[in-house]
């Protein structure tokens, strides 16, 4: 066997794999004597078969695949002792070869090839850190959530304001009839959160006592809707019509008193022990509601810098003639230049990474692994699962082969971005909420 590599240019090249009979051969004929084995072919018995008539039935196909293998082990193995920088997949060349002859035999593969490139990693790239502006009113606002969380719980006759609603939802038809195979579910309304024009409809509401309404004067966010209803956010922007509440629960809550009780029931005793510090702990817990919409965005902007200020050369033509070829559905022009607009920027950002982790030594173990999926159990099942349970679930996460790949990916992408927040210069920006919104409304 003689392997040769044809540089045509930086980005594309041409593995040409010269085989002979005896790479071959001893396999072939190893595999046709075991078929002759366990052939049953009427008229001869079992293992008496002539093997001229086991190589005419299984030779070509025999032959074909271990040819197949030897090509396929060969390339892979090149590629990686040279530490080829490939893209796609090779591609096979129009290798004219006669295999009923046993002579040597040459077949050709095109490959992209990606040049070394430098990546812009330096501490004079200065990114924002955009942080939302913890207003005294939404603190107030966190405040009454926690008194109320805390509170003490009664059942009066009637409803009041900031009462809390227990009953069913039924749909209505045009009629105001209910109607047939409609929406059927019981719910929760906290009336404080209904909208100020239509509170009066829920106050001095006893149970028994039914009420009309539209979904949008409960809250006009279809988030929240669907929330109370259990469905998705597109289901619930699909309820525009009537429906009628039945009352069957009145919830009163007598707001806790905001003092030493409440601060230990919340943070543990003696954590926090006066108003100041129970401000400052506020004022944290909600940046950690508000503040990862920020962090995203900081994460997202600094990938695109280095995508945008890598300079990488792709085999542009070779890149479009294998995704055409491994594109199964036919597609029109702009389809496919869309395809592979988004194909060129996903490579662009994994060379990227895979230089980033190399350059830097960045790895991840099987214990960081291990590690993590205990998180992740102990973060779905709660602080007051026992540790035997937690144990269990975080063994079968490990057993999820998919699972267990996510976890390396995301555990590498940790890596980079904490690499690339100490190298670049971060500086946190304070601004208003609506603002702040606004600005990460599309970090992901």
């Amino acid at each position: 066997m003689n392997i040769t590599k044809e540089d045509i240019n930086q980005t594309n090249a041409v593995i040409r794999i010269r085989i002979a009979p005896e790479d071959w051969k001893p396999k072939v004929d190893k595999t046709l004597k075991d078929y002759r084995k366990s052939a049953n072919i009427p008229g001869f018995r079992p293992g008496m078969v002539p093997i001229s008539i086991i190589n005419k039935r299984y030779g070509k196909a025999v032959l074909v695949e271990e040819i197949n293998t030897i090509l396929s082990d060969s390339l892979n193995t090149y590629i990686k002792d040279n530490q080829l920088q490939i893209v796609g997949e090779p591609l096979p060349l129009e290798n004219k070869v006669d295999l009923d002859k046993e002579v040597e035999h040459e077949f050709g593969f095109e490959i992209g090839l990606v040049p070394d490139f430098t990546i812009p990693l330096s501490a004079t790239d200065k990114f924002t850190l955009l942080q939302p502006e913890i207003e005294e009113s939404l603190i107030t606002e966190y405040t009454e959530e926690l008194t109320n969380r805390y509170g003490t719980v009664t059942t009066p006759e009637v409803s009041v304001a900031n009462d809390l609603l227990g009953g069913d939802f039924v749909e209505l038809d045009e009629k105001g009839e209910v109607l047939a195979g409609g929406v059927y579910k019981p719910s929760v309304i906290n009336i404080n959160k209904v909208g100020e024009e239509f509170k009066s409809k829920y106050i001095g509401k006893a149970k028994g006592d039914k009420i009309e309404l539209k979904l949008a004067e409960l809250s006009k966010d279809a988030a929240e809707v669907a929330s109370m209803f259990g469905i998705s956010k597109e289901e619930a922007e699909k309820l525009t019509g009537s429906f009628q509440f039945t009352v069957t629960q009145i919830h009163h809550i007598v707001p806790a008193e905001v003092n030493q009780e409440l601060w230990d029931k919340i943070y543990g005793p003696g954590k926090v022990n006066n108003s100041e510090d129970f401000r400052k702990s506020l004022k944290m817990e909600l940046m950690s509601i508000f503040g990862p919409k920020g962090e995203r965005k900081l994460n997202n902007d600094m990938v695109d810098h280095l995508i945008k200020n890598t300079t990488i050369t792709l085999p542009t033509e070779f890149l479009k003639k294998w995704l055409a070829r491994v594109n199964k559905e036919p597609m029109s022009e702009a389809q496919f230049n869309m395809e592979m607009e988004a194909y060129t920027q996903s490579l662009k950002w994994r060379l990227i990474e895979d230089k980033i982790y190399k350059e830097n030594n960045i790895t991840v173990t099987q214990e960081e692994v291990t590690e993590y999926a205990h998180q992740l159990a102990h973060r779905y099942m709660g602080h007051s699962v026992p540790h035997e349970q937690i144990d269990e679930a975080s063994k079968r996460l490990l057993q999820d082969e998919k699972e267990v790949n996510r976890m390396y990916e995301r555990l590498y992408e940790t890596k980079l971005i904490d690499l690339l927040r100490k190298t670049y210069t971060i500086e946190p920006k304070e601004i208003k909420r609506d603002e702040y919104d606004k600005l990460t409304e599309s970090a992901k």
